[in-house]
């Protein structure tokens, strides 16, 4: 339920001479899925970044985000969870886990976005996902563990809490594991939208 429908029984609450809940503090354009936190009151907030390589969405996300995320620094923390659409070969997936724990994973995200849309390559097909392994110097960590069974672990999470959180569109976003965001009009009112929450949320 969007935070604008829960005004209404605000103000039977107020009417009653009540204080109102606390997750009525934080104010945005979001889902609730689970308990909020009140405002203010978080040294760091958590994110949980649901994404596909091959959505433009989370492509432009990715360029207009730099701003925000520059800006707290430390005080958020991000998770990139990546998700398959149906029927595509999870091959950058495995790359992209490879890289995380070898703890270059935000430098492979960059590699895989650019390589789908700077260059145009199906990043799908396993030869480019070599290329790119190659290119990055983790050919022979990709060799090694790409088909490991931690790999089919992290891929099989990744959906698993995709589903839990009801992600059905990306680029999602999931605060504190509480406030589900999904862009609704322009890529900027969406990362405005998430200043504006995490805002809230800070002490």
């Amino acid at each position: 339920m969007r935070m604008s429908l829960k005004l209404i029984p605000l103000l039977a609450l107020f009417s009653l001479g009540l204080a109102p809940p606390a997750w009525s503090q934080v104010e945005g354009v979001f889902e609730t899925i689970g308990p909020v936190p009140a405002a203010h009151s978080q040294d760091v907030v958590t994110l949980e970044e649901f994404i596909n390589f091959t959505c433009p969405h989370c492509n432009n996300f990715r360029e207009a985000s730099k701003p925000l995320f520059s800006k707290y620094g430390r005080r958020v923390q991000t998770t990139t969870v990546p998700i398959l659409f149906q029927g595509q070969p999870d091959f950058p997936l495995r790359l992209y886990f490879v890289a995380e724990r070898a703890g270059r994973g935000e430098e492979m995200k960059d590699l895989i976005f650019d390589a789908a849309f700077r260059y145009g390559v199906n990043i799908y097909d396993p030869k480019i996902v070599s290329y790119m392994a190659r290119s990055s110097g983790l050919a022979d960590t990709l060799q090694a563990e790409g088909n490991a069974a931690w790999v089919d672990e992290k891929i099989k999470a990744a959906a698993a809490r995709a589903d839990q959180a009801g992600v059905t569109a990306t680029p999602t976003i999931v605060v504190n594991g509480a406030l589900r965001l999904v862009p609704q009009t322009g890529m900027q009112a969406y990362v405005n939208n998430l200043d504006r929450v995490i805002a809230q949320l800070l002490k």
